[in-house]
């Protein structure tokens, strides 16, 4: 007989052990591609992760490296986009491609069985696309219309903005990609940046979920024995200036705006910096979840916006730290104002204990749930590797969220967080949003 369940008794509250993330396996291919394995799970499925050198930063013409990697489904070896859609619809697989400040990505979601033909596949696109002039005008066509569309909302013109200010609208971080810049690309372009970045010398390979001997051997027969290094050398990456504007406070004209897009922050200091994790903790008190102070503020209490948020872009070659919103045109002054005003309590007053708890353990069950499956494991093996740095990461970033006191926090925000150093882009309607000026 089954025992009465108690339901009057809540269970124990209490916190988990120390987090650390499995070693991963380790291969290399033929070519001295090298492959990082999460071998976890019982499901016949597994995802396989192409990270290649270049992204963004590497384009010589703004969009360039978007569209090389959209082009490689749309003709590979002689297919068409049409057969190689319906394979992969057929086989229960899925493709998708993204790109980043310095890598791209081409992931591949395969049912095991699936393995020898999907990864064939795969490998037609990566190394042999045809990037066909029909199938090319659509595309063009169709990420031109989607930039218009973008370049009307305001929450995106302050964001371009913002980061402009930030790095000089030259650099590719603060650079915006325009329907201009893609009219102007050829598929001689992508072509081109194919041949220099799609290449075995810039790839690594990310595998997760049942891993067998098949799909290691499928993966040498189609990457590691056919796929040979170009003779063309690798270029080192080029070093662009970072030319933040002189003016901090920059409002871009969007006319009848009835909502302001706002993005507010500065530069701060990187991952390899000890003050790092201190910094994180920071932000995510600030406004890194839904119970944060900005949005008990500026959304609970004031009611500004739908929804405010902090965080930190920790990039290669400069890291800072935003606040990001949209709110009505008559509420922008005020809403910039409280925002000010909860980075002055955080260096007025340290953080309460309760409220330092709950965020700490908002972080750690953010941690928690990278371990769930072998599929977020392997998301974090590629940020590692994104940002250069070690496995035991996750675990000193675990234990500096236990250790970290609110003294700690309180001598970050004193710190870092000095409001003559931010800068503050608005989009919206310039007629109808008031005077802004940093708070001295």
């Amino acid at each position: 007989m089954n025992p009465t369940l108690d339901r009057i008794t809540p269970p124990v509250i209490g916190t988990f052990p120390p987090l650390t993330l499995p070693e991963p396996d380790r291969y290399r291919l033929a070519n001295g591609i090298e492959i990082v394995a999460c071998n976890q799970g019982d499901e016949e499925v597994c995802r396989i992760d192409l990270m290649f050198d270049g992204g963004y930063y590497a384009d010589t013409l703004p969009g360039t490296a978007a569209l090389t990697l959209l082009m490689l489904k749309e003709g590979a070896a002689g297919k068409s986009s049409e057969t190689i859609a319906e394979a992969l619809d057929y086989h229960g697989a899925w493709l998708q491609t993204s790109t980043s400040a310095h890598y791209q990505y081409v992931t591949l979601y395969t049912l095991n069985r699936h393995l020898d033909t999907c990864i064939g596949l795969l490998a037609d696109m990566v190394e042999r696309p045809d990037f066909p002039q029909a199938e090319f005008e659509r595309l063009k066509e169709r990420r031109i219309q989607q930039l218009r569309v973008q370049h009307e909302k305001v929450d995106v013109l302050a964001s371009d903005t913002f980061l402009a200010m930030l790095f000089g609208e030259n650099h590719p971080y603060g650079r915006t990609v325009t329907p201009a810049h893609v009219e102007c690309l050829a598929t001689a372009h992508l072509a081109d940046f194919h041949r220099r970045h799609i290449r075995p010398d810039c790839c690594r390979i990310f595998i997760a979920g049942k891993v067998t001997g098949r799909l290691l051997d499928s993966l040498e027969q189609h990457f590691g024995q056919s796929w040979t290094c170009p003779t063309e050398t690798l270029l080192p990456e080029a070093n662009y200036p970072i030319c933040p504007t002189k003016e901090p406070v920059t409002i871009t004209h969007k006319e009848h705006a009835l909502q302001s897009g706002i993005r507010l922050g500065l530069p701060v200091i990187g991952r390899e910096h000890p003050d790092f994790f201190a910094l994180k903790l920071l932000c995510t008190a600030l406004g890194g979840y839904f119970g944060s102070r900005l949005m008990s503020n500026i959304r609970e209490d004031k009611g500004y916006t739908y929804g405010i948020a902090s965080s930190i872009a920790a990039m290669r070659y400069g890291s800072y730290l935003v606040v990001s919103t949209q709110t009505g045109t008559e509420f922008t002054r005020p809403l910039i104002d409280e925002v000010f005003a909860e980075i002055g309590r955080l260096k007025a007053e340290a953080i309460p204990a309760d409220e330092l708890t709950v965020v700490k353990n908002y972080l750690r069950g953010e941690l928690a749930r990278t371990l769930d499956s072998p599929f977020s494991i392997a998301d974090y093996y590629l940020s590692l590797k994104a940002n250069a740095l070690p496995l035991d990461y996750f675990a000193r970033q675990d234990e500096a969220i236990c250790r970290l006191t609110a003294d700690d926090l309180l001598a970050a925000a004193r710190r870092y967080l000095h409001p003559d150093r931010f800068y503050i882009a608005v989009a919206g309607d310039r007629e109808q949003i008031p005077k802004l000026a940093l708070p001295r």
